[in-house]
């Protein structure tokens, strides 16, 4: 069979919500972070999440090279750190982490200090599926507190206003 059309696919997948990340690491390959949407749990028992990260940047060559990656789940307050890290932001171009208060909880990889929800791992596992890198790795720290996720969905970032009710912002990306 044939995919479907790469236009109609990326019209329709818009239309999925989800929660805004930043994707951080430090070590040997270098401190890099890049703004993402997809994150998951891979598995529960052991705990580990996965992520995809574009093979474009230098994130991936720095995931690799540090074997850790902290995910940061960000609320409404911190859509500058989502724009930040997508490099939207001038100001903070040359040095995307002087956007927010960084700190670190078991892997040396900078965690948002008032982040959601924060996912510290050990990088296990990596796979390539055409424009990104798959990467999973052992949740060994975390840290979460009380709020509602950012979300991104047809192009803007959205709130969740009530449970089960998401609110449309004016931020078109």
């Amino acid at each position: 069979m044939s995919p479907v059309d790469i236009k109609q696919f990326t019209n329709a997948m818009r239309r999925a919500a989800t929660p805004v990340s930043v994707v951080t690491t430090d070590g040997p390959g270098g401190r890099f972070g890049v703004t993402v949407s997809s994150v998951c749990t891979a598995s529960a028992e052991p705990p580990q999440v996965l992520v995809c990260v574009h093979l474009g940047g230098p994130t991936p060559a720095a995931l690799r090279a540090n074997k850790c990656f902290a995910v940061n789940i960000l609320d409404s307050r911190h859509r500058h750190v989502a724009d930040s890290f997508a490099g939207r932001i001038d100001r903070w171009r040359q040095d995307r982490f002087a956007c927010d208060a960084w700190t670190t909880i078991a892997t040396g990889a900078p965690v948002l200090t008032d982040g959601l929800l924060v996912l510290d791992c050990e990088l296990t596992q990596e796979l390539v599926v055409s424009t990104h890198a798959v990467f999973v790795g052992m949740v060994v720290g975390l840290q979460s507190r009380e709020g509602a996720p950012l979300l991104y969905s047809d192009q803007a970032y959205r709130t969740l206003e009530t449970p089960g009710r998401i609110a449309s912002e004016d931020i078109q990306l």
